[in-house]
């Protein structure tokens, strides 16, 4: 098997490693497309910590080679699948009541479990799910994203007619705002760079504001009627400051808080929160729903072609990781095809 891992701070190689045992609740994948993640390059970096060597990447699209004695049903030799990004214990009683979601020991694959820069990798059955054909591996990557956004909506509760102000022009970012429209809520996206902007625009995002260019208080107060959005959702990976989130949100509104992992640096006055008599929410998992997010990759509910992005080779990836850590590429969605 043969597997990029990162080896220490700034420090990644391809190893050729043991072929894994399948056990009789596992399969084995034949590794199709990754994503990597800005978590990937924090670990590459030294800003999250894992425990080295381990080889990144949590999302991840394969073809199932060889199925385990014991899974039965669902997921058979031959199927192309996608994969929950965290790894469950399947001992608690959220696992055993298939409420995998809730489990009490989740480990992220590519930060506390081995992810998929790889060739093949071994996972449980309840970790993967089925994806129909007609979804390319392009975008079965983004299932995650878009299942994040579906939770965000549920979450916020974002009804008919509300507006919704995201702050981050990611991927997930104009994701979200197609899940937004499609509930007929009215998204403004927000961002300092314009070129990911023009991304959502082309995505059919009709508000969009450049903080850099505009005061975004005032073009909110404006595009809401004068009383601001209500709700709001800030993406954990976004270069704007978290503290501005409230003065885009009307009091009483909804905000959430959106991504696995936090950066220390992200700071908020408690007086904003009591002030605006806000409530908030993190949204940090979506097991739940990955099916319905599939459904929406394949009927075209959310499109990825808008997205800005790009797909590397797999002999690239070292590069690749170093020009991430750089800054080279900031905002792109880097997939690497294996």
């Amino acid at each position: 098997m043969k597997a990029y891992r990162i080896k220490g701070l700034r420090s990644i190689e391809l190893d050729e490693m043991e072929a894994q045992p399948v056990g009789e609740n596992c399969i084995k994948l034949k590794n199709l497309m990754c994503g990597i993640s800005s978590i990937d390059i924090g670990v590459f970096t030294g800003r999250f910590p894992a425990q080295f060597p381990i080889i990144p990447t949590r999302q991840c699209v394969g073809f199932v080679s060889e199925v385990g004695s014991a899974v039965t049903g669902g997921v058979q030799r031959g199927n192309r699948v996608v994969v929950y990004p965290q790894t469950c214990c399947h001992g608690c009683k959220p696992c055993k009541d298939a409420r995998y979601y809730a489990c009490e020991k989740q480990a992220m694959f590519g930060k506390g479990e081995d992810g998929f820069l790889s060739d093949f990798s071994v996972v449980s059955a309840d970790d993967v799910y089925s994806i129909p054909d007609r979804l390319k591996d392009e975008e079965a990557v983004f299932t995650e994203h878009t299942a994040m956004a579906i939770n965000v909506i549920s979450k916020l509760k974002i009804d008919k007619g509300e507006h919704l102000v995201i702050v981050g022009a990611t991927s997930i970012g104009i994701i979200l705002a197609q899940v937004a429209m499609y509930h007929q809520a009215v998204p403004i996206v927000v961002d300092m760079r314009d070129e990911l902007l023009e991304s959502a625009r082309r995505a059919g995002v009709y508000y969009t504001i450049n903080s850099v260019d505009e005061d975004v208080s005032k073009k909110v107060l404006a595009l809401t009627g004068g009383h601001m959005a209500d709700a709001c959702a800030y993406l954990l990976s976004s270069p704007m400051p978290l503290r501005n989130v409230f003065d885009y949100t009307t009091k009483r509104g909804r905000i959430a808080l959106v991504g696995r992992i936090a950066d220390d640096s992200l700071t908020v006055s408690l007086n904003s929160i009591i002030d605006k008599r806000v409530d908030i929410y993190s949204v940090t998992d979506c097991s739940k729903f990955f099916p319905s997010a599939i459904n929406m990759l394949a009927n075209h509910t959310v499109s990825i072609d808008m997205l800005p992005r790009r797909i590397v080779p797999f002999a690239d990836v070292p590069a690749t990781f170093e020009e991430m850590a750089s800054g080279v590429n900031d905002g792109i969605k880097t997939l690497v095809k294996i």
